[in-house]
């Protein structure tokens, strides 16, 4: 990767528009430190900040082909951080009004057994999904989003680079929003057929 610190910017972009994972590695290391203060003057956590800016080089990744390198990247990075950061403080925003609302209701309802059933039907769905993950995927999954380690932290843990934590959470996130949705999608099937009977 030394070589690529010879690079432009634009350079750079050239090569990332061509899937060079090492210019997004490179793109990544000169703007982590700035984005991740920028996040956390607004977000008020390093986690949270250091988990908008992972998202933010999934969308560059994904996005790549799209990148003009004529053009300034750090707007276009620090837009899509932005953007990234508000989503996620709307969808706060809205399921605390959720729980608010549940818990209102939990407490006007003489028995709230139905909530605590399927508040451990949630608890346990997501055990489950954990636990199908495998070898170092699931290890980092349960330091970074169970015992709420940095990118950093878990990647000294483990001995493993911050990149590799990145590529196994991306991984394990995939993975278990696919095991829920399966299984959900599953247990409405079996309901329908039930209702059909």
């Amino acid at each position: 990767m030394a070589n690529y610190k010879d690079y432009t910017e634009s350079e750079l972009i050239v090569l990332l528009k061509q899937d060079d994972q090492q210019a997004l590695s490179a793109l990544y290391y000169a703007n982590v430190n700035k984005l991740i203060y920028y996040i956390q003057r607004t977000a008020k956590s390093p986690f949270l900040a250091e988990d908008i800016v992972h998202d933010t080089f999934i969308k560059i990744w994904e996005n790549r082909h799209e990148i003009d390198p004529g053009k300034p990247f750090k707007p276009y990075l620090f837009t899509i951080a932005k953007r990234n950061l508000l989503n996620l403080l709307k969808r706060a925003q809205h399921e605390t009004a959720i729980i608010a609302q549940m818990g209102k209701y939990a407490i006007e309802q003489e028995n709230s057994t139905e909530l605590l059933v399927e508040f451990n039907e949630s608890s346990s769905l997501l055990a489950e999904a954990v636990n199908s993950l495998s070898g170092q995927c699931k290890e980092v999954f349960v330091r970074c989003k169970i015992q709420g380690l940095t990118y950093k932290q878990a990647a000294e843990e483990l001995g493993i680079t911050e990149s590799t934590v990145n590529k196994h959470m991306n991984r394990g996130l995939t993975l278990v929003r696919d095991y829920i949705k399966m299984k959900n999608g599953l247990a409405v099937l079996l309901a329908c057929i039930a209702l059909m009977k």
